[in-house]
């Protein structure tokens, strides 16, 4: 849930917002494990193709948006976790 900075700035303005969760506590409970299972890993998994320093992330993208839309079309749920690395602090 996105949370205006300044009120009186460019509210069209993305960096004038700054993100909230609301989550319940198995919510928090799962990122704390989550975390602690990414966090022991040194290497990034010799299969990414995305979402790495350095890399494009267009082909990661369109894999992703594809097979979202194969499982929508025949009827299947689909459910994703996205972890934003930027905010990790050690």
């Amino acid at each position: 849930m996105p949370l205006v900075k300044c009120k009186t700035g460019d509210l069209t303005d993305v960096n004038n917002y700054r993100p909230i969760a609301i989550s319940n506590a198995i919510t928090i409970i799962l990122e704390h494990i989550l975390f602690n299972l990414i966090a022991n890993e040194d290497d990034a998994d010799l299969y990414q193709f995305g979402f790495k320093k350095g890399h494009s992330t267009s082909d990661c993208t369109l894999v992703f948006k594809n097979t979202v839309d194969y499982y929508r079309h025949n009827g299947s749920h689909v459910f994703a976790c996205f972890i934003d690395f930027t905010k990790v602090s050690e």
